[in-house]
This record gives C-alpha cells, structure tokens and sequence, in this order.
C-alpha cells in the first residue's frame, strides 16, 4: 500500500472513530399547574432517519451513540427470543406487536398488569421467524407482555390509553427471516442507544402518564435534534398531590397534657378535609392510633394532647388528609419528666424510686399496695451483680432481653427477663408478701400470685374499674391510654377510646414477650406481642401431675376485657415483663 492511500485510511479511520457523536436527552412531565408528573413512558421518534425509542419509568435519560455504519455481523442473525415494542404505544385497545425466534418451539405468551394480574395466558407452536401479533385490551392501564421459550424470557411494557373490548391476542403473520433482514429494534431498559442521527434531524417527543388515575397522552412535540438538552412534556391536567403539613413545636407540657399542632401550607390541589396531630410512644405515630382532630383546610392549627403518662417518650405527627390520601408531617418528640405531686395516686410514703442502674420510677397506690407503675428495666441486681443480655432461650441461665429484640423498645416498655434472672436464685412463693426481692430495688420485691389476687380483687370492687357492668371486666382500669392496638369491643383494652383506660394509674404497656419452645418442639423460639399483649411474672411456680414445673403469670390483650392469669408447664425460659410491690 502506498503512502497515500495509508494516509487515506488512517483520515478515514479517524474520522469515523474519533469524532463519533454522543447527544444526552433528559426527560420530564409537567402537569398544567407546572407541577412534576411522573410519566411512564416516553416516546422518542427520529422522522428523518425514520426510527423511534421508547424509555420507561425509572429511566428518563437516553443517550444516543452514532454509530460508524458498518454493519455488525452479529446483527444479521435471528435472536434467540424477543419482543419488538408494540406499535402504536401508548394505545387506544388495539396494538401491534412482533416475536422473533431462532428456533421453532412452544412460546408461552402471557399478558399482565400492573398489579401482576394474567389478563390473558396461551401456549402457540411458532417456527423460526418474526411473527404478528394484535392486541386487543378491555381496560386502559399499563401491562408487560412476556414471552417465554426454553427457559428465556423476553417482556414489554404497554401503555393502553382507552379499553377496546375484550382481551383478545389475535396471530396475524409470520415472516421468515435471512441474512439480509436487520432484527427488530430492541425494547431498552436503561436509555443508551446506538441509531443513525444528524444534529438537525426532526424529532418527535411525548410522553404517557396516569394523572387522578386517569391515562393520559401528552401533546406531541416536534423539533430539531441538537446538543444535549433537556425536553419538558406539558400535560393538560392538573395532578392531584397529597397535602403539605408542618409539625409544630411541642409546648406546655404537664404530667399528663401537651400541646402540639401544625400548619397546612398546600392543599394539593384539593380541599384537605381532616388535618390534627397524631400521638404515639411509638417512633411513627400513624392515624390507626390516637390522635386528635383539628378542623379542615390551609392553616395553622393546634392540638390537645392529654390523657398522657409521666417518664414516658411521646412521639408525634402532624397530619392532612385529602382525596388523594393521608399526608404526614416531620416526627417530633417529647419527654414527660417524674412529676409525683401531679398524680394523687403515687404512693404517699413513695412517690418514685431509682433503681442500681439509675432508672426512675413513677409509683401507684393501688387499695393497701404500692406498686411500680412502670416496668422494670434494670441490667443489674441490687448487689450490682450484672444481667446478661440473652442471645438464646434459657431454663437456667439468668437473661434479660429487649422487647421485639428492638433496644428503642426499653425506654417505653421495659425490659423482659427470664424466670432465673426474675428469682436471683430465691425460691418459689406465693407468700403475701412473696419475700422474693429478686430482680427488684432494695426496698421493693417481687410480687406472688397472691399479691396479683389482691390487686385483681381490690380493682374489680370498685365500680369505676368495672367495664359494661360485668365484674370481670377490668382490663382497660389497668391499661395504659397508650401504646394498644387499637379495635373490639367498647370494654376490650384496645378499643378506639383508649383515653377511658387506665382508671387505677396502673398503666401497663403492651410489651409483648420472648417465648421458646416446650419438650415437643425445644427449638422454636421468638419475640411478639409488641403493641397487643403484656405478661407479668410471679415469683410463684407449682408442679403439675405430669412433672412439669408451672410459673404463674398475669397479662393483658388489647382484644381482652379480662385480666389473664394463667401458669404454664416448663414456661420459666420465656421472658416477661416485671412490675415490684414495695415492702
């Protein structure tokens, strides 16, 4: 080869791979009140060099490689299965679609929406080739045709604008293909393309998206192809968007009240219908639990907190509600410190008590007992023994344990414990008073089943405890107004008016429990009951005809109006909650 025409190929060369083009395009929707709309599909059409490109949601970027124009080898044979886009997309109940296939076999074609729904399924014998298909859609709405073949799979996604009857896939052709025939354009999943382009081409842009769950087309736009830009694709609708709610600041705090609120800064584009502040000793206080209700509207409006506990961790939401759903403010949070003149119903000689490991706790006087109104969380005995964390079950080993195996859990609900870290090696009573100081303060110790039969004795004689007139009934004179699944009956504990329970100042939370398995299935062990049951242990165990050791132990369920007392066989691996009775 002589000089020039080394030069020549090396120009060519040069030419062809060193100013090859990359054009960026950026996509979004705007609504008519030039709010974001998240569209889900964007058609990109190229008229000039007649080839279009489709991205789906989350993609909103293509970038457009130019290519050199010599064919690539690969190009010319048959893929081993794939979808072409339908055309048009998005549609009004009919669209074409293609299959390419290398191999002859039985495609499972399947069509589904959104929700994953089969809307229609069939089994067809193709041979090798590209063949037709048209599409018929009873119901507007997006849907992913798969097809699957010898273990591949090949989908598309479609947008159907307006229903066209029922779901029907009719074959229309087959076209075998050669050497000479170029493969279907391919569906993109990510938004990188190689296709033939010049700055100045004329483009075409739209977009599809659902608004107030309605399809709806944007308006198509035509322009010439040029460096990278962003195109914005204007819809007539206005999207309808959940509300804007501000948290107040929390302020005028008591021992049992607060104050909160917030301000409504944006409707969304439709009238808020409820807003107030929702309240929890959970970290994401919801609507499902209390909450107060503030008038409707844009503005700024306050809240009432009330019915609330001392020592405890409240945590609060503001909210707005419109046709669109439920919108939350920012999460604040606030601390209702030990206040023991605010409760006539500490204990006189008691109001509160500190624990080895600094811990405090609220009292209540409850007939002739002083009882902790909080549950125990120390990590140590009075003699400053320490209580190791439980990483198992155990019958022997001392253990304490988070509820749910949550650590945000202990400073609403205690910590749970096993029997053997309950006793600290005391025995077994149902003495009154047991005379077990076990896990409790110097000072304190933990209670009996006999000392449980006195309090439950005492609340049930005083009418005011007593739910619906039926004597058993008080459970909700012992539960605490918050932290309770909410639901049942009006004298259930978890009924949706927590703010009648707790008329004794008992104020038990629902703290679940670590529960293992028994001699028929050793191995199951796990945590529950969080927000619907509590247990508390006695220092008394008995043994059935069996052989079995039974603990006894007392609780509530928010689906209960009754207190539950029951003893279980070889229950003294599982962990409860502990409340302790002054000496």
């Amino acid at each position: 080869m002589n000089k020039k025409a080394s030069l020549f190929c090396i120009v060519t060369l040069f030419a062809v791979c060193g100013f090859a083009q990359t054009v960026t395009l950026t996509f979004t929707g705007r609504d008519a009140a030039n709010h974001h709309v998240q569209a889900e599909l964007f058609r990109v059409a190229n008229l000039s060099k007649n080839w279009q490109e489709y991205l789906y949601w989350p993609d909103t970027v293509l970038t457009l490689q130019k290519g050199s124009g010599i064919q690539n080898p690969e190009m010319s044979q048959l893929p081993s299965l794939e979808l072409s886009p339908n055309s048009p997309n998005p549609f009004h109940g009919t669209t074409d679609i293609h299959l390419t296939l290398a191999d002859a076999g039985v495609v499972t074609l399947d069509i589904a929406d959104v929700g994953g729904r089969l809307v229609w399924a069939d089994d067809i014998l193709l041979n090798p080739g590209r063949h037709q298909f048209r599409i018929t859609l009873s119901h507007a709405g997006t849907y992913v045709m798969s097809a699957r073949l010898k273990g591949e799979l090949s989908s598309v996604k479609m947008v159907c604008n307006e229903g066209g009857g029922t779901n029907v896939v009719e074959y229309v052709g087959y076209t075998r293909k050669d050497s000479r025939e170029a493969p279907p354009a391919k569906s993109h999943t990510r938004g990188s393309v190689v296709r033939p382009y010049d700055l100045g081409d004329q483009m075409e842009y739209s977009a599809y998206a659902t608004i107030n769950g309605q399809g709806e087309e944007s308006p198509h736009i035509e322009q010439p192809l040029a460096d990278s830009q962003t195109v914005v694709l204007p819809f007539s609708s206005v999207q309808l968007r959940l509300p804007t709610v501000v948290t107040a600041n929390v302020t005028n705090i008591t021992g049992t009240s607060a104050v909160c609120g917030g301000i409504v800064t944006d409707d969304g584009g439709d009238s808020v219908t409820a807003r107030g502040v929702c309240v929890s000793i959970s970290p994401n206080p919801t609507l499902a639990g209390l909450h107060t209700s503030d008038g409707s509207g844009l503005g700024v409006f306050t809240s009432q907190l009330t019915g609330l506990m001392s020592n405890l961790v409240y945590y609060v939401r503001a909210y707005a509600i419109n046709s669109v759903g439920i919108a939350y403010g920012e999460k604040q949070s606030f601390f209702i410190p030990v206040n023991p003149d605010g409760d006539a119903r500490s204990c006189p000689d008691a109001p509160f008590v500190v624990d080895i490991d600094g811990n405090t706790y609220n009292t209540v006087q409850i007939g002739q007992q002083c009882w902790m109104r909080e549950n125990l969380r120390t990590r140590r005995y009075a003699d400053g023994t320490d209580i190791p964390q439980g990483e198992s079950y155990s019958l022997t080993s001392a253990f304490w344990y988070y509820p749910m195996n949550e650590s945000a859990n202990k400073a609403n609900y205690g910590l749970l414990y096993n029997w053997a870290a309950l006793m600290h090696d005391a025995t077994a009573s149902n003495s009154n008073p047991s005379g077990v100081q076990g896990i409790c303060p110097d000072g304190w110790h933990v209670p009996s089943n006999a000392e449980w039969e006195q309090l439950h004795t005492y609340v049930k004689s005083h009418g005011q405890n007593v739910c619906g007139g039926i004597e058993d009934q008080i459970g909700k004179s012992l539960a605490a107004t918050m932290g309770w699944d909410l639901g049942g009956t009006s004298c259930e504990v978890g009924n949706a008016n927590p703010a009648t329970n707790n008329a004794t100042g008992f104020s038990a939370l629902p703290a679940g429990y670590y529960q293992g398995g028994d001699y028929l299935i050793p191995e199951f062990v796990n945590y529950g009951g969080l927000g619907y049951n509590t247990f508390f242990w006695t220092t008394t165990m008995g043994t059935d005809s069996y052989g079995f050791n039974n603990t006894y132990y007392w609780g509530l369920h928010s689906n209960y109006a009754s207190v539950i007392h029951n003893n279980f066989y070889d229950a003294d691996g599982d962990a409860y909650s502990v409340r302790c009775v002054k000496d």
